[in-house]
């Protein structure tokens, strides 16, 4: 090829092969978007690069550039004009097509190339001519060109049908010789295809007149002959199955008596291919194809032969479950049922008797088969009415298969025979009993393993209750089938589990169908529906279990049926079964039934039959009511609530009847056949026996009184089968006695009260003991609890009469509460049972009382600890739970049993969970005050209270408990002990005491919400506390009340704080000589103490108890081991609060930080040394924080205020209390302060804390390496911020406050640069928060100070000052830049980098005091930049540190200064500007910017600027790519600044729009949008922009040389063609880029060329 012929096609076509992917993605794309330009250009440049020699692509090149060209194709195909590059490609794809040695993936892309550009009818007919020149008679096609034509044959109809007849004439000479297996295949697709678009375009809305079926008679006659004879007996499976496929698609297009004549062979052919293939899809489709050409041609008489072979093989293929994981086993099984549709509409005897055949066969998957191809002739009405009914005679013979699959196969044919009305009344009986029966979930053998494929289905019951539900609400044709047929199933066991689906269907049935036939009765008994009473038992028993469905549709199908039970109830059930229904509704649509609702419910339902006997008014109905009852209750025995309820029915029945013998042989019957192991048919039983005994009083008496004696064990015969079940009969005879009791239980409340006087203290009693002795029930024991309370409860009504038995049914009572597990309900009931036992006489000894306290609340309490709010079990055991407490002191009312019962429950008032306390406090309260109402005194009784101390001490936390049940239950308490103390002391009932009503008003006022209201109240309670108590019980009291210090609530140790303040303040005096073990106490209990309000009322109470031993006090604290624990910390606090204690402890303090040593040099084993600091600075510094700690004008915020540790549960406080004389103190002292603190600060950074401390404080070591555990928490920087915050909080400062928080919440290690940038952010805020200290403090640093850190802290000071103007003190800003140009020649180079950071500041004082030394310090700074290599590296980088401080100061500076001081040296800046943009340094780039920036904001208007505008404007949008972030932020604000000086509105309007330095940029399309105006409004630069930029071209970064590819690409693009642009120098360098190492350049290259497509010679 020649040199001039390559251009930027070539090469893009030259890097195709790159390594890298997405490289050659993009060249593709590239290459398209060049081709859609310059199609036939770009076409022959690729094909030129195909077919040259020296190129030599590789396979998989040019298989993309084929697919490039293809591409092309598809949109510009009908645009190419030019005959020879469509004959050039036309050639070399079919070169590569017909050639048998080319790579599969080239031949597919050459064959795509083809299609599509014999898509485009503008060159069709070329294209099927080249390829139709390419099958010749007697020649072998290529498989590709065979493949192309079949590819075209669907994606161009129209164009390609007028060539199949030559190309089919062609083919039939070819066929014989044909030997390869692939191109056969390859001629069937394509004969396939090609039949199909004849097909459609003789089907065609607008067929083409040219074109018909005879048209391809004869080739298709020929080939369909050659296929019988040749292919389909090849040996190769996908040969045979395409061959089939083809003839089937081939029978549309042949003649009658050719058709007739071969469809025989071909139909046997492919029924004998069926057994030799896994996959018979094509044999089916073609099979289903042949069938439908005969049918259309009606050829049926010569098919007649081959039905039976046909379905016979047909079916085989049907009873194959389709695998939904594998589409073509689905498409089968559809194409065999479209078979047998087709058999079935020509020969439907055939069919029938071929589906009676299989149905009878033992095989499940047969009659699976047979059932789904019965349900798809039936829906798609294939067969006759006589048909259909023969199947369905024989599908009855079947339906005793329990398969799943068979039995789910058989509710598809019944939906399908009752949806197309094929069933009547008797013939669809068997069916619905079918469903029925398999609704029920009976299960069914598992016959085989599932297979894995096969989809997830659903369970035979599931399926035929679906079916049902859909029968009745949806088909009604199968309304006639169902009803009255389901009634039938209503009352019988082996269809319970279906209940739920027939009586929802019912239920349907009942509102739909309006009309029954009255003349004829319905309900008329076996073998039909069942009786009217029968009916009505099972009914209601079905409807009284509410939250289900049933008992809705029960009510609802008894509303129904009224007419058909009697004529009486027709009225009544019109107006009580609404009722019931709309009630029952009601309670299932509720997600918790209380135990009462359901008994309400059961008792309507009861109420209901009552009256429905009444109404009905027939002794022989009620009879036959009774008998269907107790017929009934074997359906029963797995619903023991529906059961019960039932027996409870057999009670109203039997009391209504007036037969004594039926009425007693149902008795004796139910009695014998119930279980008298369980509790609910126990108390049902009893229930029904005491509703008969309200009528029948005397005949139930008499059976009862034979029933236990027939349950007596002693009297049973004794055998020697008896002694071997012993055990059994004696458990047997206990139940059966349990009963009984109950039995009597319910007698007594239904009946005369005189009838079971006799009972009790004889039999009944006698057997209960017996029960109680070898019972092992708990519910034989809960009958007897229930019987003792009655029995106990029947004595105390009858005065003067005891229970012998009463201690031993305490000890079992006892017993049965303490398991853990037992039934709350069951806990009431033994604790009324206990209290009817303790009410009778006599009195209770002290061992037994005991025994009943522990036991009874050890039971209960724990209980309350799971639950939130007491439900009503809980209610009611509560109730009776205090009950027996009363009673326990009102039988006996001694001091004794007062400390018994509040000694056990003081445990219980302590408890976290506040029910417990409520309960426990109530428990006190209530005794306290029974005990009060009840006491007596005489002449040898106590006469001094001694519990008194103990009470209140345990008391005074509950006092402001968070409860206000608690407070208010704690304070009447406080108020009867110390009532009870004064009724000892000789006071009578009715004494006024003032103290006394101070407390009765604290319990009236006390549980309101307000907490200040709260702590007065409290306050008054200690005050009368501290008034009543003597010397020595106040000290009792107080060694007990500190221990609630420790209280689990906050508000409870907070008000035994409380407490304690108002003791010490009132009786402080008397307790000096006990100061110290308070102290420690107190300390003691704090350590342990969470709550913040604790604390702060505990310390308040020791400096109140302390005031007195101030230098003692303090010298205490400095020992205190650092970090303070809490405690001292907020004595500090305290103390700072105090003005004297403030100013004496501040002096002091002050000393020490002066006159000691702040750290030493210790040196280590790497011979290095480290800096320790000492304890005493230390020590003095946290002390002074503490100090300050109250004195804060602005409160940090609680979860830091303490240095070390966190307090937690503190509600912060909202409006601190300020302590105006003490921060005066501390605001005249604060320069001084403040400028110790700093200096400290900054000796501080990188000292280490020491690593113990001595326990001596006159020991000679401040410290040594002894490991302590709290050495990693001291950190002694952050001792001094914290000090420091402290101190500017007093001169409130809220943003330097806020700022140190941050740095010391800071996990980072301090150094040099933190340091520096902490100390100048607090100069700047303060400077405008607090001006005044300035100047003192400035005299304060302004001294010789020999540490480096320390003239770094006042270097920085000054440097910030100057940047702050010093809040406008321009004297003494003079004086601080005289010491920074003094600090130039520090031998610090940090110094000197300070100083110079100060100097850069000067530019915002505009004062004509500074101005004279402006042109000095700007020298200075330009000067800074010039970097010189001094032959030391480590010299280099120090001397860098500075230019770089002075680029970014003067970065800072130029937009500020005058613009005659800035053109001075504007021509310097801008050229070092340029030199430093090309280092490798981002830090340096960014700073070069910047002052870019700077130079634009001061004089860009200038000829001086303007002359290096462009220049600059150029680097800066390639350095919108640059690899360092924070350079590309500093390029945005460059560019901006730039926007308004380079001419363009446009430009300038993006930069300020788009280039956001926080914002993400999309550099290529703010690139594109940018250059469309730069074309326009810089078009004079163009050239020069293009020159420039690919100077970048050779950059070492590979982001600049990218950004230069997209750049000088996309001006190009939008650059009118110009004589005067080098377009030849940038396509070299673009092509340059193309082979650059990095594959983003050459992706960004790629994207590039095409944006040169206007010009054309360099393409």
């Amino acid at each position: 090829m020649q040199a001039k012929d390559k251009g930027l096609v070539w090469g893009l076509l030259e890097a195709a092969g790159d390594v890298n992917d997405g490289v050659r993605q993009t060249v593709a794309s590239s290459l398209i978007t060049l081709g859609h330009q310059h199609p036939p250009l770009v076409l022959t440049a690729i094909h030129k690069f195909i077919s040259s020699p020296q190129t030599a692509p590789k396979v998989h090149v040019q298989s993309m550039l084929y697919n490039v060209a293809e591409n092309i194709i598809r949109e510009c195909g009908e645009k190419i004009n030019d005959a020879e590059v469509i004959s050039t490609w036309m050639d070399g794809a079919v070169k590569l097509l017909t050639l048998p040695s080319v790579a599969p993936d080239l031949q597919e892309a050459a064959s795509g190339f083809m299609v599509a550009l014999g898509s485009c009818p503008v060159h069709c007919n070329a294209v099927m001519e080249c390829l139709v020149a390419q099958i010749q008679t007697g020649m072998l096609p290529s498989q590709s060109v065979i493949e192309t034509l079949g590819a075209l044959a669907a994606g161009n109809v129209t164009g390609t049908v007028p060539y199949y007849k030559i190309i089919l004439g062609l083919l039939v000479g070819c066929l014989p010789a044909v030997k390869q297996e692939s191109l056969k295949n390859a001629i069937c697709v394509m004969i396939n295809k090609f039949t199909e678009a004849i097909l459609e375009a003789v089907e065609n809305k607008e067929p083409d007149p040219n074109i018909s079926l005879e048209s391809y008679v004869t080739e298709s006659a020929a080939i369909f002959e050659l296929l019988v004879n040749l292919w389909i007996k090849n040996s190769t499976t996908s040969v045979r199955h395409e061959a089939i496929l083809c003839l089937g698609h081939l029978s549309h297009l042949l003649p009658t008596d050719k058709l007739e004549e071969l469809a025989g062979l071909v139909v046997t052919t492919i029924l004998s291919m069926y057994r030799k293939t896994s996959c018979p899809y094509n044999l089916t489709f073609s099979l289903a194809l042949i069938m439908d050409a005969l049918i259309k041609k009606k050829i049926t008489e010569g098919m007649r032969f081959h039905v039976d072979h046909l379905l016979s093989s047909l079916f085989t293929q049907v009873c194959v479950s389709p695998n939904y994981t594998e589409p073509f086993t689905v498409k089968n099984h559809y194409e065999v049922l479209r078979c047998y549709e087709l058999l079935g509409g020509q020969y439907p005897e055939n069919v029938v008797a071929h589906l009676l055949l299989r149905l009878e066969n033992a095989s499940y998957q047969q009659r699976v088969g047979s059932l789904m191809v019965i349900k798809h002739l039936i829906n798609s009405k294939t067969l006759s009415a006589e048909n259909v009914a023969s199947l369905t005679t024989t599908l009855i013979s079947i339906l005793h298969d329990p398969n799943s699959k068979v039995v789910k196969s058989v509710t598809q044919v019944i939906v399908a025979l009752c949806h197309n009305n094929h069933l009547t009344p008797q013939s669809g009986a068997p069916f619905i009993t079918y469903l029925v029966k398999h609704s029920a979930g009976l299960p069914s053998p598992q016959t085989r393993r599932p297979s894995l494929a096969e989809p997830e289905e659903e369970s035979v019951p599931v399926v035929c209750r679906r079916v049902l539900h859909l029968l009745a609400t949806t088909v009604e044709a199968a309304f006639p089938l169902l009803w009255p047929l389901l009634l039938t199933f209503v009352c019988t066991t082996e269809h319970e589990a279906s209940l739920p689906t027939t009586m929802g269907c019912l239920a349907h049935l009942a509102k739909t169908i309006s009309e029954f036939n009255e003349q004829e009765p319905l309900l008329v008994g076996s073998p039909g529906p069942p009786t009217s009473p029968v009916l009505l038992s099972r009914l209601l028993v079905l409807s009284c279990t509410p939250g289900n469905d049933v008992g809705v549709s029960a009510l609802t199908l008894l509303q129904g049926l009224a007419s058909q039970v009697s004529p009486r109830v027709v009225e009544p059930w019109e107006k009580d079964l609404p009722q019931l229904l709309a009630t029952l509704q009601d309670l299932t649509e509720k997600v918790d039934l209380e135990p009462s609702a359901i008994q309400m419910w059961h008792e309507s339902l009861r109420d209901f039959l009552s009256d429905t006997i009444t109404n009905i008014d027939s002794e022989e109905y009620t009879m036959n009511l009774g008998k269907a009852q107790m017929e009934q209750l074997h359906l029963y025995e797995k619903q023991p609530s529906q059961l019960c309820f039932l027996m409870s029915l057999i009670g109203i029945t039997l009391k209504q009847s007036t037969s004594k013998t039926f009425i007693a042989t149902n008795l004796t019957t139910l009695f014998n056949a119930m279980n008298h192991k369980s509790p609910s048919e126990r108390e049902n039983f009893a229930l029904c026996v005491g509703t008969v005994a309200a009528v029948h009083g005397q005949l139930v008496l008499t059976h009862i009184d034979m029933w236990l004696k027939a349950a007596d064990p002693a009297k049973k015969p004794i055998s020697f089968f008896s002694l071997i079940k012993q055990d059994t009969r004696a458990e047997e005879c206990s139940w059966t006695r349990a009963t009984l009791v109950q039995c009597l239980g319910q007698v007594a409340a239904l009946t005369p009260s005189e009838a079971d006087q006799n009972w009790v203290e004889g039999p009944i009693m006698l057997h209960l003991l017996n029960i109680i002795n070898s019972n092992k029930s708990d519910n034989v024991n809960e009958a007897v609890l229930h019987t003792v309370s009655s029995i106990a409860r029947a004595r105390i009504s009858q005065q003067g009469i005891s229970l012998r038995q009463r201690p031993l049914l305490i000890t079992h009572l006892i017993n049965t509460i303490k398991p853990d597990n037992i039934p709350i309900h069951v806990l009431a009931s033994t604790f009324q049972a206990l209290r009817n036992l303790v009410a009778l006489e006599p009195e209770l000894n002290v061992e037994e009382r005991t025994i009943i306290l522990q036991s009874v609340l050890a039971a209960f309490m724990p209980r309350l600890a799971h639950v939130e709010i007491m439900d009503p079990l809980l209610i009611k055991c509560f109730a009776q739970l205090g009950v027996l407490m009363r009673t326990i002191i009102q039988k006996d009312t001694n001091p004794a049993t007062l400390d018994d019962v509040t000694t056990l429950l003081q445990s219980w008032t302590v408890s976290p969970t506040d029910l417990i306390r409520i309960k426990s406090v109530e428990l006190l309260h209530t005794t306290l005050k029974t005990y009060y109402d009840h006491v007596t005194f005489t002449v040898e009784g106590p006469t001094n209270f001694n519990q008194t101390c103990q009470l209140l001490a345990f008391l005074v936390p509950r006092v402001t408990d968070p409860s206000p049940l608690v407070r208010t239950q704690a304070v009447g308490s406080v108020y009867m002990v110390l009532r009870i103390a004064g009724r000892y002391t000789g006071l009578t009932p009715d004494h006024q005491d003032k103290d006394l009503n101070t407390i009765k008003a604290v319990e009236e006022q006390i549980s309101g919400d307000d907490p200040r209201k709260i702590d007065a109240l409290a306050e008054d309670v200690a005050q009368v506390i501290s008034n009543k108590l003597s010397f020595v019980q106040l000290r009792s009291f107080l060694s007990c009340v500190v221990v609630g210090l420790q209280d689990r609530l906050p508000a409870s140790s907070a008000g035994v704080a409380l407490t304690l303040i108002s003791v010490f303040t009132l009786r402080g005096h008397q307790l000096h000589q006990h100061i110290k073990e308070l102290l420690e106490l107190v300390y003691n209990r704090l350590e342990k103490v969470r709550d913040r309000e604790t604390r702060q009322r505990a310390v308040e109470a020791v400096t109140r108890l302390s005031s007195h031993n101030l230098n003692q006090v303090l010298d205490v604290l400095l020992i205190y081991p650092l970090p303070y624990d809490k405690g001292v910390c907020e004595t500090w606090h305290h103390i700072g609060r105090d003005p004297m204690l403030c100013s004496a402890a501040l002096s002091f303090l002050i000393q020490v930080l002066e006159r000691t040593q702040l750290f030493s040099e210790q040196p280590t084993t790497t011979e290095a040394t480290v800096k320790i600091a000492t304890i005493p600075p230390l020590a003095a510094i946290s002390g002074l924080c503490e100090l300050l700690h109250d004195l804060r004008v602005v409160k940090e915020r609680e979860s830091s205020e303490d240095s070390w540790e966190k307090v937690e549960n503190s509600p912060r406080e909202e409006h601190p209390q300020m302590w105006p004389a003490s921060q005066e103190i501390i605001i005249d002292n604060f320069p001084s302060l403040a400028s110790l603190l700093l200096l400290l600060y900054g000796s501080y950074v990188g000292v280490m804390a020491p690593l113990h401390q001595t326990s001596s404080a006159n020991s000679k070591s401040a410290f040594n390496f002894i490991p302590n555990r709290g050495a990693t928490t001291l950190v002694p920087s952050k001792i001094v911020l914290t000090c420091l915050q402290a101190l500017i909080d007093v001169i409130d400062c809220a943003s330097i406050s806020n700022l140190l928080a941050a740095k010391i919440r800071d996990e980072s290690d301090e150094n040099m640069e933190i340091h520096l940038l902490t100390v100048s952010e607090t100069i700047a805020m303060l400077v405008h928060e607090s001006p005044k200290h300035i100047e003192k403090l400035v005299s304060c640093l302004d001294r010789q100070h020999p540490y480096e850190m320390q003239r770094m802290t006042v270097a920085a000071v000054f440097a910030q000052l100057t940047a702050e103007k010093c809040g406008g003190n321009y004297e003494l800003l003079e004086k601080i830049i005289d010491c920074l140009l003094g600090r130039l020649n520090d031998r610090s180079v940090h110094v000197r980098r300070l100083a110079v950071r100060g100097l850069s500041n000067f530019a915002h004082l505009q004062n004509d005091q500074v101005s004279e030394k402006l042109k000095e310090i700007i020298a200075a700074m330009v000067g800074a930049t010039d970097q010189r290599d001094t032959g030391s590296s480590e010299e280099l980088s120090v001397e860098s540190q500075v230019a770089l401080e002075a680029l970014r100061g003067l970065a800072a500076l130029l937009p500020r200064l005058p613009q005659e001081t800035v053109l001075q040296h504007t021509p310097t800046l801008l050229i070092r500007i340029r030199l430093f943009s090309e280092k490798t340094s981002g830090e340096v780039r960014e700073a070069g910017l910047g002052v870019l920036r700077g130079l634009a904001a001061a004089v860009g208007s200038s000829e001086e600027f303007r002359e290096h505008l462009h220049l600059h404007l150029l680097a800066a949008l390639i350095h919108l790519a640059d690899p360092h972030p924070p350079t590309v932020v500093m390029c945005k604000s460059a560019l901006q600044a730039l926007g308004p000086h380079v001419g363009s509105k446009d430009m300038n309007a993006m930069f300020q729009t788009h280039l956001i330095p926080s914002g993400q940029l999309n550099y290529h399309q703010f690139i594109v949008d940018l250059t469309k105006f730069m074309v326009l409004d810089l078009k004079d630069h163009i050239g020069f922009f293009i020159q420039a930029t690919s100077s970048y071209f050779k950059s070492p970064e590979p982001s600049l040389r990218k950004a230069a590819a997209l750049l000088i690409g996309n001006l190009v693009y939008h650059c009118e063609q110009r004589e005067d642009l080098n377009i030849s120098s940038v396509s070299h360098g673009l092509l340059y880029l193309m082979r650059d190492p990095d594959a983003s350049v050459r992706t960004a290259a790629a994207i590039a060329i095409p944006l040169l497509f206007r010009h054309t010679q360099v393409l």
